[in-house]
């Protein structure tokens, strides 16, 4: 290990915030750049990296650094990457089985009553609107045109891979604008 890796190592088992703020300077770009060819998301990939940095910046004491802190750091955004995207992938599996189940449907017509149907209603085009128009456009093509991932990518001379991020970042962000909905039905 280099004398400099060395000194840091010992500032960040301090706790001294100068050592936290000049990996960030110095790993930050790169880091992001690194998480998003895993996630293909800009903004996740932000969220990784700040996620390891505010751990290094929590927990920076208690971590023994076998290596250099430049392995350490891209070691932990790939498993963080890693993560995500198996999460992702649960996610994603759990809404298609309610959508092959017919149960988003099932939610939607047990609201108590009218006013509570149209203010559902009234979320969820307020959620699509918020969505990035291209993302929209895919999943609208998806869910309620019912078109397949290579029939959009085709249509709209995309990857299937695209068309695939795409409807998983709109999902995303629906599940997240409508957490409060699904309140309003128990």
């Amino acid at each position: 290990m280099s004398s400099e890796n060395d000194l840091l190592v010992a500032r960040l088992t301090q706790g001294d915030a100068k050592a936290i703020e000049y990996l960030f300077k110095q790993y930050y770009a790169r880091l992001t750049l690194f998480a998003n060819r895993f996630v293909n998301d800009i903004d996740a990939a932000e969220e990784i990296v700040s996620d390891i940095f505010l751990m290094l910046w929590e927990n920076g004491h208690e971590i023994n650094f076998t290596g250099s802190i430049s392995s350490y750091l891209f070691k932990s955004v790939q498993n963080k990457c890693l993560n995500y995207l198996k999460h992702q992938k649960i996610e994603n599996l759990y809404v298609n089985y309610l959508e092959k189940q017919h149960l988003l449907e099932e939610v939607i017509l047990t609201a108590e009553s009218p006013y509570l149907e149209k203010e559902m209603v009234q979320q969820i085009n307020i959620a699509l609107e918020s969505l990035p128009e291209k993302c929209r456009e895919i999943f609208m093509m998806s869910r309620f045109d019912h078109m397949k991932y290579k029939d959009i990518a085709k249509q709209l001379d995309l990857s299937p891979k695209t068309v695939e991020r795409q409807i998983s970042i709109a999902l995303d962000k629906l599940r997240r604008l409508l957490k409060h909905v699904s309140c309003l039905l128990w």
